[in-house]
């Protein structure tokens, strides 16, 4: 039976993580493993810790955590002695996105269009950009207008610095889900000198390209429709 337990639990959709009373890991199921591409375990652990009731016991509490596309409701922390403490977060399920891919996107060449937003943006630019490209990445499906909308803006955040570094890379073990369909992930890294302001900055609620923002770093997760 305990056996059963362990694999009920490794099978959640819900992440859980034990952690020791240093915050090492101690056991976690494979949804945990997965956010871990998204936050580190130190954070988690943290978030534990900060969430703990004074004595021991489990206390759960609503709370709205995104981790980039990972978004949780609520939280379960519980300690039982000063040696461990367990942590559960509580996923928000959206359903597959349903989107007209055959309307709206063409195919086209992503390099194509970078060099033709940056040959458009930095006019008169010292902008020295480093690019880091997976030459392997095809042709795919994509909304070009909105791609080069995207991609203009931040030229032009960063066209008076004196340094970017711009990767393009297929993401490893991630997939995206569009009309009950798996696709791959090409992950478009802008690393620049300062903050870029994307405040004012707003895409299409139906938009296939998510933009995530940590510090001074910009990705678009792209999903690799041929």
């Amino acid at each position: 039976m305990e056996n059963f337990y362990e694999q009920l639990l490794d099978n959640d959709l819900n992440p859980y993580i034990i952690f020791s009373s240093a915050g090492k890991l101690i056991n976690f199921n494979k949804e945990a493993e997965y956010l871990f591409n998204f936050v580190t375990p130190k954070e988690l652990y943290e978030l534990a810790i900060s969430n703990a009731s004074q004595n021991f016991g489990f206390s759960s509490k609503f709370i709205n955590i995104k981790y980039k596309k990972q978004t949780y409701y609520a939280i379960m922390v519980g300690y039982v002695d000063d040696e461990q403490i367990a942590l559960r977060l509580y996923k928000e399920v959206e359903p597959s996105k349903n989107i007209n891919i055959d309307s709206n996107y063409h195919m086209s060449n992503i390099y194509t269009l970078i060099t033709l937003s940056k040959n458009t943006s930095l006019i008169q630019s010292n902008l020295k950009i480093q690019e880091v490209f997976d030459v392997s990445i095809p042709e795919l499906k994509i909304d070009i207008n909105e791609f080069l909308l995207i991609l203009n803006h931040i030229f032009n955040e960063v066209k008076d610095d004196s340094k970017l570094i711009l990767k393009v890379a297929l993401k490893t073990g991630e997939y995206e889900i569009i009309n009950k369909k798996k696709y791959h992930i090409i992950c478009v890294t802008f690393n620049s000198e300062n903050l870029i302001n994307l405040n004012n900055f707003q895409v299409n609620k139906h938009s296939l390209i998510n933009i995530y923002q940590k510090d001074n770093i910009i990705e678009l997760e792209i999903p690799l429709i041929i």
